[in-house]
Formats: structure tokens, sequence, C-alpha cells
């Protein structure tokens, strides 16, 4: 059975608001009985998003940015949504319990989280053009489990926005977008090294100062008008992730809980902690330069985008399990098989799993600790070597001059054998107007 191009878009949007539908359902134990307690971990089913409307104090009228006590540790544009979204739950909330308003703040911001996955897809269906990968990313089993534990789905869907633009070399509409994403969570900038590293192998200056300046740019246009308004409620969130230890779901939580006592070592401290993951980091993504430019055919934006997420993800301290969903679309780009792909996602979700589990045992005590401890570190360790080992496939397909397959027929950056001698849109455009 054949579908037009306009019911294909209707069964990826509905598959992506399934998904989404599927990570209401996992939560409403919580939403049902209650979002603090011990249901929301030992049931998985925990939410960041109810719990701050009660601790900020948004369940009262007490809104970040427009209350100076009420102090939310995200980004502007984070902040901004949860206030944004609590005003309106706010409204149209009666005179009721605070776990009833938590529900609703809840619900506002699912129906708004599933439009976001939906317009995920669409975009990326732009970039790929297989039927099988465009319906694994709308189905993400990670994506279905962690969804709605935060508000990462909006930084997610406008870093697909800037990766369309940059496969088509529209250097200032990507800059822009990835401004946006730097204002909801910083990891977005670091897709600029992508720029930077193609610009410096085609020996091209103007693609990474014009995405450069588009992207600060529009980040300065975002934050400025709120440092100016309340530099408390501004300055708070880079407080917090200064000082702020390990996450759990990190690889240094996992030496201090389990790796250093069992050596005879103590706790990494913030500081640290701070030096290891900057230090790595800085490390990784100069290999990764050096992998761009000493590869015999130029990598894609998507491999390159992929590896320095990756690179990220695996060196800072914070790791939490909804952050998988930053990498759930690039993976897709950068690799497109689906079995390789689903195997990572089986892994993620045991990953969340034994998170909270632990994280139930810890809180409470239970004689399983040992036990959820662990599973815990196995899934800790199982995650980041999944995610190193897709990067390790990612880079042997940089080194043999692969590029994605299944990908959309105008992709930038594809390689000779998808699009014959033309190696970049801008040669493309060369060919065509000779």
């Amino acid at each position: 059975m054949s579908f037009s191009a306009s019911a294909w878009r209707w069964v990826l949007v509905a598959c992506a608001v399934w998904t989404i539908g599927v990570s209401w359902l996992v939560r409403l134990p919580c939403h049902q009985l209650q979002w603090d307690g011990r249901l929301p971990y030992g049931g998985a089913c925990y939410s960041d998003i109810p719990f701050l409307y009660a601790r900020v104090g948004m369940v009262d009228g007490h809104f970040p940015y427009l209350v100076p006590d009420a102090l939310l540790e995200y980004p502007v544009l984070q902040s901004v949504i949860a206030t944004v979204t609590g005003v309106f739950s706010w409204a149209i909330t009666p005179v009721t319990s605070v776990h009833v308003a938590q529900g609703i703040y809840f619900d506002v911001n699912a129906v708004t989280i599933a439009a976001l996955w939906a317009v995920t897809v669409l975009v990326a269906s732009k970039m790929i053009a297989s039927p099988r990968v465009l319906l694994a990313l709308a189905l993400a089993p990670a994506v279905a489990a962690t969804a709605l534990i935060n508000w990462d789905l909006w930084v997610v869907c406008v870093t697909v926005v800037a990766l369309y633009f940059l496969r088509r070399e529209r250097w200032v509409p990507a800059g822009v977008f990835l401004g946006l994403g730097t204002a909801l969570k910083l990891w977005p900038f670091v897709l600029l090294g992508a720029v930077i590293v193609l610009g410096i192998r085609r020996r091209e200056l103007r693609p990474v100062v014009t995405t450069a300046v588009s992207l600060v740019a529009t980040w300065l246009v975002v934050n400025v008008p709120f440092y100016l308004w309340d530099r408390e409620q501004w300055g708070y969130f880079w407080g917090f992730s200064s000082d702020r230890s390990a996450g759990f779901s990190s690889i240094y939580h996992v030496w201090d809980v389990a790796i250093g006592p069992a050596l005879g070592y103590g706790e990494l401290g913030a500081g640290t902690i701070n030096v290891i993951a900057y230090g790595g980091f800085a490390v990784l993504c100069a290999g990764i330069l050096a992998l761009g430019l000493l590869a015999r055919r130029e990598p894609s934006i998507e491999q390159l985008s992929l590896l320095i997420v990756a690179a990220f993800v695996l060196t800072n301290k914070v790791y939490s399990p909804q952050f998988v969903l930053w990498l759930v679309p690039l993976v897709l780009l950068a690799r497109p098989r689906v079995v390789e792909f689903l195997i990572w996602q089986a892994i993620e979700v045991f990953h969340w799993v034994a998170i909270f589990s632990w994280l139930n045992a810890v809180s409470w005590s239970d004689e399983s600790l040992p036990a959820w401890t662990t599973t815990y570190v196995i899934a800790v360790l199982a995650h980041v070597v999944a995610v190193a080992g897709i990067c390790a496939l990612v880079i042997r397909d940089v080194l043999s001059g692969r590029a994605p397959r299944d990908l959309a027929p105008d992709a930038a950056n594809l390689g000779p054998e998808h699009q014959g001698p033309a190696s970049t849109a801008a040669e493309r455009r060369e060919s065509t107007n000779a």
C-alpha cells in the first residue's frame, strides 16, 4: 500500500503523538496517586515537571521572572517555558489540591511536548528518506520512556531544525536556531564545532563566522532582557551548574558510589569533576577535529554533530536519563541503522529503569540496595559503552569515506556514491548552474 506525501506525514505525526502518549501513560500512576513520596521512583513515573511546579511555588502563583524568590535552575528559555505553561495552568486550575494542580500542569506540558515531537519528526522527514528509519525515530522507545521527565524535547526540536538548515548551508537561520537552542540548554552550542571542522577543511571562513555571529546574536537577544529584568534568576542557573556535584546517571557518580569506594578512594569534588569533564571534552573535540581534517572524504555534518554531542554527553558531569533525547535524532541522522538503533534504545530504557529503581532503594534504605547498586552500575556502564560503540562505528564510517545511508537525496555532504562528483551543496549548485 502506498501513501501520498500528505498521508505519510499524518502517519508520522500519529506515531510521534502515540509515543508521547505512551510516555504519559507510563506516568499515569503518579498522575492518579502522588507526584512525591515513594511512587515516582519505585514506579518509574517520576517527572521534574509537576515536582518543580510545587517546589518552586508555581502552584501558588510564584513564577520565575515574575516573582523574585521563585528560582529555577534552568537557562532562560526553559525557565520561560516553565513559567508560561505555569501561568496558563494556574489560570485554568480551580481552587483544588496541590496534586490535581500538578497534574494539570503536567498535562499542559505533555500536550506541548507531543506537538514538539511531531514537529521534530516532520523536520527529520525532510532529511531522512527511509520510512523504516523515520518510524524508528517517531516510535523510539527511549523517547516513550523519558520524554516527559523534563522539557528537553524543546531543545531537541530546535536543534533538529538547526541541522536542517546546516545541511542546506543556510548559515544564518542555522545560527539563529542554534542560538535559541543554547538559550534553552547549553549543549546545542557545541554543534558549532561541526561547522568549524568543515570550515577549516574547506578553507572557508564565512560559514563559521556567519553561523557563530547568528548564534551569539540570537542568544544575546534572548538573554539580555531577562538579565536586566531579574539578574538573580538569570544567574541562578550559572551558579547552580558550577557548584552542583555529579549527576546520578554520570560515570562520575558511579565512581563516587561504587568504583571509588571499592578501590579505597573518596568522592570526587565538584572542582575536580569540572576539570576532568572540561578537559576530557576538550581532548575529544581535538580528536574530532583531527578526524574531520584527516579523513580522505569530507564527513557529513550529521556525523560530526553526533560525535561532538556524544563527547559532551560522555564527559559532562551531569547526565540524566532524559538526556538520551539529545542523541536520538543525531544517531539516526549519522548512522541510520534501525537494528543498531533499537539495541541501543533497549540499553537506554534499561538504564532509565535501573536509575529510578536504584534511587528508590537509596531513598528508602531498602534491603535490596546492594543488588540495585550493582544493577545501577551495570546500567550506567552499559549506556557509556553503547554510546561509545555507536561513535566508534561512525568514526569507522568517516575513516572509510562512507556517508550516512537512507538520507534525503538533497542532503548536504553526502559521499560521491550518493550524489556524483559534487560533494558539497555549494559544488552541486555550481554544477547545476554550469
